[in-house]
């Protein structure tokens, strides 16, 4: 059996979890640990690839948000939820201002 291993990841300033928030955070780690090692190394190649012909890669993950309403549909992406709820919603507001249904 391998050791365990623990990784330290700072906490916002005057953010303090507690209970569910913690076993959320510990459940949300292990997840995207999991989706990490299931997806192989296949992406490597295409990241040197990239910075071969000059690229700067980064890479990371976002909140996605989606509204749908009949056949009407946005999303929108952010680095927080707020961001891509916020973003989504001025987008809805500015598609259908003055919209009658």
């Amino acid at each position: 059996m391998q050791p365990r291993r623990i990784l330290e990841v700072p906490i916002p300033d005057g953010v303090e979890p507690k209970g569910d928030d913690l076993e959320l955070l510990k459940a949300v780690f292990q997840a995207l640990t999991a989706l990490r090692v299931s997806q192989g190394r296949d992406w490597l190649p295409k990241v040197k690839e990239l910075e071969k012909d000059g690229w700067t890669v980064r890479w990371g993950l976002v909140w996605q948000a989606e509204v749908k309403r009949g056949e009407e549909y946005e999303q929108a992406t952010g680095r927080t939820l707020d961001e891509a709820l916020g973003s989504v919603s001025q987008t809805v507001a500015a598609e259908f201002a003055g919209h009658v249904p």
